[in-house]
């Protein structure tokens, strides 16, 4: 009988500059199932693959746990429970549902100041690659999420503008 290949673990830090300041994106992340308000379309530079239809929060907005149940059009559910906020420091940490080969994903998000107009944000995650599964396609399909949603952070604040004022 062959042995069992381990799971492979796997961790990544992706981050970007957002213009805004670190408490309007804190805002912005911070409202769990507001997702579609940052969130890009595939033809606007987003992931590619099934559509969110909706996202809906499961809990109450600023209380924890709270999840972020997000239904796609091609039947697909995920869901991401929010189990730590620190509005101090800008960190959340969240867990999502084991999908397309990954397992136990971890992850945390935090927002540090550059200056009153400018942010960084930051994702850490660690999940495992199942038996079978390319932990290196994994790391490139998640790396591509990240950046898919920092593009999104900041087209919603070059499109919004931020409370400073300063044009859309």
């Amino acid at each position: 009988m062959a042995a069992e290949v381990p799971a492979v673990r796997v961790a990544l830090h992706r981050s970007a500059t957002v213009s805004a300041s670190a408490d309007e994106l804190w805002d912005l992340i911070t409202d769990w199932a507001g997702m579609s308000r940052w969130r890009l379309t595939a033809d606007d530079g987003g992931v590619r693959g099934p559509t969110l239809a909706s996202c809906e929060l499961v809990g109450a907005p600023h209380e924890l746990p709270r999840t972020r149940r997000m239904l796609f059009d091609n039947g697909g559910v995920v869901e991401e429970r929010l189990f730590h906020q620190d509005d101090g420091v800008r960190r959340i940490y969240y867990t999502k549902s084991d999908s397309s080969g990954s397992t136990g994903y971890l992850a945390t998000t935090y927002v540090d100041a550059i200056d009153v107009n400018t942010c960084a944000v930051h994702i850490a995650s660690w999940f495992d690659v199942r038996a079978g599964a390319d932990p290196l396609t994994a790391a490139v399909w998640y790396e591509g999420v990240y950046d898919a949603m920092f593009r999104g952070f900041q087209r919603y604040f070059a499109e919004h503008g931020t409370a400073r004022g300063r044009p859309r």
